[in-house]
């Protein structure tokens, strides 16, 4: 559940993710010959190399945490960086001191091709949460360039909302980032790398073209409305029913909303790819190619067509998820829309009903046309 939910929550923020100015963690009292390891480190900038070793979460290597903290740096402007598939054994290191001699020895019997690798660790247990990040780079020849340990005590961790695998990631590409001499001219400069290629695949993202051609159609659709027409699917839900009541009750929604004139299908619409894959992202995209090609067969007689999924637990807010698709009456994607537990909008709503997924399927098209 944590890979499902972490690669789902990183897709949307590669949509959305801007280098976020952070001061970089304190250096002082380090040792000179390591000030010197990491002053070479910072100069090298986007040109520096790095290795990650699997990211531990809980005790265990994590290889999709791994590739998160990898896509991350990419997004920051590092070019070069491999994934090592072989994890550091537990060390149970009580101090940093400890942890960095572990991990030295580590590259030196695992020699690296790159000047960095990186290892990294989410503590935590079930009861407690995640509440401590610790860190080491070391270079090829596995002398120690930074180290660093936050706590539930300090104020990085206090400030997340939810310390989970992808707020934590974050938090330490945002601290490993200044560390690098990245910054936020180096993150605007920065190209899509291989590991979010890798990810793309993994996630059944289309290509970046693709997604980027629904702003253009996002911006026609909110300019026409709100007199643009939209034929309302039934919704698919739990995976295996068509619900007609749900789109008579979207259509009601939007209607009142003002923002278009919707109409209800007449039959219902059963699409068949699977909402069990581990990938929820990847669902999202199966279905998305479903719906296209469905409109493209059958075009609406309208402007958009919609169409709905939904999974909920009445007794758990907290398990399920609204995605929607929109399509122009060609059959070109304008919105594929993704909401589950870790997003603002479906906290605020409570998806725990077939009537709260309308509800916050409304909530998400106003959010694009107004």
């Amino acid at each position: 559940m944590k890979t499902r939910l972490l690669l789902a929550t990183l897709c949307g923020v590669l949509f959305t993710m801007a280098a976020r100015a952070q001061p970089a963690p304190a250096t002082t009292g380090i040792a000179p010959d390591q000030q010197k390891r990491l002053d070479v480190m910072k100069s090298k900038s986007v040109e520096g190399s790095l290795t990650i070793l699997p990211v531990r979460l809980g005790g265990k290597p994590w290889d999709r945490v791994s590739q998160v903290v990898g896509v991350l740096l990419e997004k920051q402007g590092l070019k070069d960086i491999e994934l090592e598939q072989t994890p550091l054994e537990a060390t149970h290191a009580s101090t940093m001191d400890d942890l960095s001699a572990a991990v030295a020895a580590f590259v030196r019997d695992h020699p690296v091709a790159t000047d960095y690798a990186l290892y990294a660790e989410f503590n935590g247990t079930r009861q407690t949460g995640l509440k401590e990040v610790r860190a080491v780079v070391v270079d090829r020849a596995g002398g120690v360039v930074w180290a660093d340990l936050l706590t539930g005590q300090d104020e990085a961790i206090k400030k997340l909302e939810h310390p989970d695998p992808m707020a934590l990631s974050v938090l330490l590409v945002e601290r490993l980032s200044r560390q690098f001499g990245l910054n936020d001219q180096t993150a605007k400069a920065a190209q899509p790398g291989k590991l979010e290629a890798l990810l793309n695949a993994q996630s059944g993202l289309p290509s970046p073209a693709e997604r980027d051609a629904c702003a253009a159609r996002q911006t026609a659709m909110k300019h026409a409305a709100p007199k643009v027409t939209l034929l309302v699917y039934s919704a698919r839900v739990g995976g295996d029913q068509a619900s007609l009541v749900s789109a008579t009750n979207v259509v009601r929604l939007i209607n009142e909303a003002g923002l278009g004139q919707a109409v209800p299908v007449g039959q219902p619409l059963l699409l068949k790819s699977s909402q069990a894959d581990p990938n929820e992202q990847k669902a999202l995209w199966s279905l998305a190619r479903e719906f296209r090609d469905y409109v493209r067969a059958h075009p609406p007689a309208a402007d958009y067509g919609v169409y709905a999924d939904y999974a909920f637990n009445p007794q758990n807010a907290d398990q399920g998820f609204v995605h929607f698709i929109v399509c122009d009456r060609k059959g070109e994607w304008v919105i594929v829309d993704f909401q589950n537990s870790h997003w603002p909008d479906y906290q605020s709503v409570g998806v725990t009903s077939r009537e709260r997924c309308d509800q916050l399927l409304v909530k998400r098209l106003r959010g694009y046309l107004q």
